[in-house]
């Protein structure tokens, strides 16, 4: 037997008084351990740690914690360009297309209607001019920088950049960016013909091969054409613009929507006048906002119903539900972002709009929480399930643009 253990067998041993004594000196020690938890219970209640405070943040703080972070990772300091993808890619270029700045102008505007100063949202205008060519007449915006040489001119990149510039007109006055956006008119004017029924081509080099595929005449090209001349109507009073709109929005109408849902087809072939019937969130918004616009500019309540018919189907068609949220598409957050701007438009005039914004705000709200990958850049799939390409620029310069609006919405000022 060691000193100061007893096994069972042991205690058979011990006389009766010392039983007793050993019995006693338990529930002593019962008693005192129970009494000492009570205190350290007791103390701990007393002595509790304040709780973590909830941190929020605004999304006028979101969107330019966005741009923030586009700056640190894309921007090309010795050229002023900025990265297609980051990290860049195996078979990336010198820099981004056209297409990807100007999500990231979209986005800049945002940030300039919030209130912000900071110089740094000059750098993707001053980016833009690097894509400009004067060299081919009209002058207009090629998919890549001209110091790379000349390449294809899109008409839908160059519709949605004269957005970007009105836009920028109406945020800062810069009569520069008017001007500019006037002279794109003078280039998408030579997108239209009536071939087809009429509408805009999608790229100028291929108006001329109707024996190539890239012959066609696109929703989105002629959409995006209508809208930026919808505006440039409201500043200008030019009535060409107005009847240059209206002819393209009869041809969209009549020949690229289906009948059944009221939504828009993506294009139709030169050569053979197939209709190529994908449908697209942006192509949904553009003629939202095109209604919306032709509403106010001519009072007819018809465009006003025919936004909110739009609106209501893109809403049942593009919508999924995942862990029992609704998401818009897992893909295409820009395309998304351009649906989000059509019910803002429809806002303003129909209160039911409020349904879609609230589900895309949410949306956002979940994408800024569960849906980034370890350098904070954003998942094309905001339900966070899938990462997509959430290297490539456009897909993070939406962010920016979203919460950015949202902040606009919600009265947010810098």
């Amino acid at each position: 037997m060691q000193t100061g253990c007893l096994s069972q067998d042991d205690s058979l041993f011990l006389i009766p008084s010392t039983m007793k004594n050993i019995q006693k000196l338990s529930v002593l020690f019962l008693c005192f351990t129970v009494f000492s938890c009570s205190e350290n219970t007791d103390d701990e209640m007393t002595h509790t740690d304040p709780p973590v405070p909830v941190v929020t943040i605004s999304y006028k703080e979101k969107a330019k914690q966005t741009f923030d972070l586009i700056q640190q990772n894309y921007k090309i300091n010795s050229t002023g360009l900025y990265l297609e993808n980051f990290p860049k890619q195996t078979g990336d270029r010198e820099s981004s297309y056209l297409w990807s700045l100007d999500g990231l102008l979209s986005g800049v505007n945002q940030l300039k209607a919030i209130g912000y100063k900071d110089q740094k949202l000059n750098e993707p205008f001053l980016a833009l001019e690097k894509y400009y060519d004067t060299q081919r007449l009209p002058s207009a915006y090629p998919a890549y920088p001209v110091q790379y040489g000349l390449e294809d001119r899109f008409y839908d990149d160059n519709a949605i950049v004269a957005l970007d510039l009105i836009e920028d007109y109406e945020i800062t006055k810069n009569q520069a960016s008017l001007d500019r956006a006037k002279k794109i008119a003078e280039f998408s004017i030579t997108g239209e013909n009536n071939i087809a029924g009429g509408g805009m081509y999608w790229v100028e080099q291929y108006r001329n091969k109707p024996e190539s595929d890239n012959c066609n005449k696109a929703v989105c090209a002629s959409a995006f054409t209508t809208t930026y001349l919808l505006k440039l109507y409201q500043i200008t009073k030019d009535e060409e613009y107005l009847k240059f709109a209206k002819r393209i929005y009869q041809w969209l109408t009549t020949t690229m929507k289906d009948p059944v849902d009221n939504l828009f087809w993506n294009d139709i072939r030169i050569r053979d006048n197939y209709i190529n019937k994908t449908k697209w969130t942006y192509n949904a918004g553009a003629m939202i906002s095109n209604n919306v616009l032709l509403y106010e500019i001519t009072k007819d309540e018809a465009y006003l119903a025919e936004a909110k018919t739009i609106a209501a189907s893109s809403f049942t068609v593009f919508t999924r539900r995942v862990n029992n949220q609704v998401f818009f598409p897992d893909h295409d957050s820009w395309f998304n972002v351009c649906l989000f701007r059509g019910y803002l438009d429809l806002l303003k005039h129909a209160p039911i709009a409020q349904n879609y914004v609230n589900i895309f705000i949410s949306n956002a709200d979940y994408a800024w929480e569960n849906a980034r990958n370890s350098y904070g850049l954003f998942f094309e799939d905001w339900s966070g399930i899938k990462s997509g390409r959430d290297k490539w620029l456009l897909q993070q310069a939406a962010l920016i643009e979203i919460y950015g609006r949202i902040a606009i919405l919600k009265g947010e000022k810098e």
